[in-house]
């Protein structure tokens, strides 16, 4: 079960306890926050993942929580993993993304979770995202088609480290629920089913932190 909202509250506690300073949340990231090259990266994203061009304008949801010195921290729950997030990560060098390994594994090991958790509803398909990406398989078992909403959610993603990778824009960290500290799921501890030592998991949040300053291109080649 996914469990939005309540699994951050945890991980923004956890780092408060760590001495992170919380702050107010910049305003969702939007297309304009992109350089122009970087919107044509992102079409290139979108096209590649079945779009329908022209691509629409991208609305991703606000950042998950802000502490001060410019960082925004994005906890990646169950349904941000699956073949079409492993294929936008794949458009990005790996040297500037700090949890590019990490998360093209748990895109490939734990779709099987995702489906479990996105295979119905809303979080299948919308109308917006078929606008965007086509009918949805009406069966998970083929994923010919695949699921509208899964490619929406992967794009977003991507713009969010887009904008993360540019000299104007935030330092963004990801942490997963399947990355382990100290042999710890952090899922389960943000489920309250396992302890990990805050100030453990801030020292892992400073290493998958990505900020502009000496990247060179966004993308791989």
């Amino acid at each position: 079960m996914v469990r939005t909202g309540k699994r951050a509250a945890v991980l923004q506690m956890l780092l408060t306890r760590a001495g992170l300073s919380p702050a107010s949340v910049p305003s969702a990231p939007r297309l304009s926050d992109l350089a122009t090259t970087s919107v044509a990266e992102l079409d290139a994203i979108y096209s590649g993942l079945g779009g329908t061009p022209p691509m629409p304008r991208p609305r991703p949801g606000a950042w998950d929580m802000a502490f001060t010195d410019g960082l925004v921290v994005e906890l990646d729950e169950e349904l941000h993993f699956n073949r079409y997030r492993a294929q936008t990560l794949q458009a990005f060098d790996a040297a500037v993304l700090p949890w590019h390994a990490d998360y093209l594994d748990y895109c490939t090991r734990h779709e099987p979770r995702c489906l479990v958790a996105g295979r119905w509803g809303r979080r299948w398909t919308t109308r917006p995202c078929e606008a965007m990406f086509g009918p949805p398989d009406r069966s998970e078992i083929s994923m010919v088609l695949g699921a509208p909403r899964w490619k929406q959610r992967a794009l977003y993603d991507a713009v969010k480290d887009l904008i993360a990778i540019q000299a104007s824009g935030p330092r963004l960290a990801r942490v997963s629920v399947w990355d382990r500290l100290d042999g710890i799921v952090i899922g389960d501890a943000l489920d309250r089913k396992a302890v990990v030592d805050p100030e453990r998991l801030a020292a892992f949040l400073a290493q998958r932190t990505c900020g502009a300053t000496g990247l060179g291109r966004t993308l791989g080649s």
